[in-house]
Formats: C-alpha cells, structure tokens, sequence
C-alpha cells in the first residue's frame, strides 16, 4: 500500500531528472498547433502540445524536409505546453515538427509525436510587422493556434513576420533580416503598444515608423500602418504586466495622429475601445491583449481594407 502511495511521486522524480523510465512507458505528446491551416507559417513559429501527467521537460525538433536534416531541437522554457521558436524560418521549403518527453538533458522519455507539416514561402503579396498583438502572443491560448491570430480572420492571406515583446526599434533592426526574404508588395505595421507601455516618447515611435516607412520605399513595399490599440491598467495590473506611470494616453494619441496621416492606414483601434479611452474589458483578459472577439475584429477590418485597396491580382 505504502508503495502505491508513493508511486506517482517516483515516477514523477523520474521523469524530471532522467532515473531510468523507459522511453516506450509514456505515450507520444499531441500536438496542438495548428501551423498546417494557416495561409502561411508564422516567422516566429510557436510549437504547442497536449501535456502528459507527471512530466516536466518536452524536446521540440525540426526537420527540413529535402535535407532531412534537423535545423532545430528546443527545449521548452515556456511552459508545458508550449515554446516559441527565437529563430526566424526566412529559409523557404517544407518542413516537419515533432514532440517528444525528455528530461532537463534532453534526453527523449517518450517516443517521438506524429510529423506535422509546414511550408515557408516566398515572395508574399501581403505580410505585417508588429508585436505580440500580431504574433498571437497570448497567456491564454499558444500563438501557434488559429484563434489566437487575427490574420485568421481576414479576408486576404497575411504573412505573419510578428514577433511578441517588440518595441518599433527591434522592428527596425530585425527589417532586412525578416522582412526582406519575403519580398511583401504590401506591409502592415502594427506597432508602437509596447514603446508606450514602457515609458517611450512618441516622438521616438514616430521617428522609428518613418525609419521602417523609409525602408519599405526602398525597397518598392507599400507601407500601411494601422493606429495602436489602446490598453486596460486595472486588468494589466492584475496580471503584473508593466505599464509606465508617464502619460501614455497622450503618447498613443499622438503617435496614432501621425500614423492617420500617413497615405495608407487602417483605424483598428476605435471599435476596441471604451468611452474612458481604455481597452474594452470584455475583449481582453490581460488589459493588453484583445482576445478572440477582439483579433476578429482586428482581422476583419485589416482584411476588409486591403481588398478594398489593393488588387488582388
């Protein structure tokens, strides 16, 4: 009896530190990230999996499919059921992912999950620069899953270069890297949120989008920038997510005049905000980002004025 009892925490211990339990003793993760629907794979992919009980560490591995040959192997850092990968697919061609358990060393306690299947492409007609608003940077749900993106939800194919935690600088610094590969005829920007959340003058955002506005020109992009959305202190707060005691209302105003005078922009912003001025709190879980109804919202009227505004042939 006494056994029995403390079996699970065996087992647990074992899976943890690597003590001896046979890879063919735990089934395979399922994985739930949904890479394979979407209308191009993200740049900044987010691996997500169904976790087994009683385990700790999962082994992320890629393979490129005409090499065969494995381009990463991650350990997740995240959480149980997720890990985004740092490092941009920029590289076309076909690749599989799959999901193991293993232990702190990366040693596999599980047999490997069933191979899911993505393609990067290029040139893209359409792609956005932005922030975790655009990746699909979210607590609640992975990036990696089709609810969580508002590029589901337009009515054109968006190529998704967004990475979470941006400020319009990182942006600027990560164009040529990330931008340039896919050749976009059109680039959304969606950007500035985290700038201003963090204490950033609006008149350093502007500079930086006239930085990444001049970089599209150059290389023959259109640029369409969309307005900021606004944010929810209470429910930040609750969540322990940063915001600046400075004016930040002011900045974002600011910045969002100049953005709407710009040749090509998209007004997101208005639907999703309160008559305080505030993210509405029934679109967000976290004061920062607006949720399912919200990235609907978003999608449908990013997706609505580029086939308004640009041909699709």
């Amino acid at each position: 009896m006494k056994m029995k009892k403390f079996l699970p925490l065996i087992l647990s211990t074992c899976l943890i530190f690597g003590g001896g339990v046979e890879a063919k003793k735990l089934p395979p993760p399922v994985l739930s990230a949904e890479f394979e629907q979407m209308d191009f794979m993200q740049l900044y992919p987010t691996y997500s999996w169904e976790p087994l009980p009683n385990t700790k560490f999962y082994l992320v591995r890629v393979v490129k499919v005409s090499t065969n040959t494995i381009v990463r192997e991650l350990l997740n850092e995240e959480g149980l059921d997720r890990m985004t990968d740092w490092t941009p697919f920029t590289e076309a061609g076909e690749y599989y992912w799959q999901v193991c358990v293993s232990n702190k060393n990366k040693k596999p306690l599980s047999d490997w999950s069933e191979k899911k299947f993505f393609t990067v492409t290029a040139p893209v007609k359409f792609a956005v620069l932005g922030d975790s608003i655009s990746h699909g940077g979210a607590s609640y749900i992975p990036a990696g899953q089709l609810s969580c993106q508002w590029e589901t939800y337009s009515a054109v194919p968006i190529k998704n270069l967004a990475r979470s935690g941006d400020t319009t600088r990182q942006m600027l610094e990560r164009f040529d890297n990330d931008v340039l590969p896919f050749k976009p005829q059109v680039l959304i920007i969606m950007a500035g949120v985290n700038d201003i959340r963090t204490g950033m003058t609006s008149d350093a955002v502007i500079k930086n989008l006239e930085a990444i506005r001049d970089k599209c020109l150059a290389n023959d992009m259109t640029p369409v920038f969309c307005t900021i959305t606004s944010m929810n202190p209470e429910l930040m707060d609750k969540r322990g997510i940063f915001l600046t005691d400075g004016d930040w209302r002011e900045a974002r105003e600011k910045i969002n005049f100049w953005i709407m005078k710009t040749p090509y922009f998209i007004e997101v912003s208005e639907k999703l905000t309160d008559e305080f001025g505030y993210l509405r709190a029934e679109f967000t879980p976290d004061g920062l980002h607006p949720a399912l109804r919200g990235k609907k919202i978003i999608g449908e009227t990013i997706g609505k004025y580029l086939k308004e505004n640009f041909s699709e042939e």
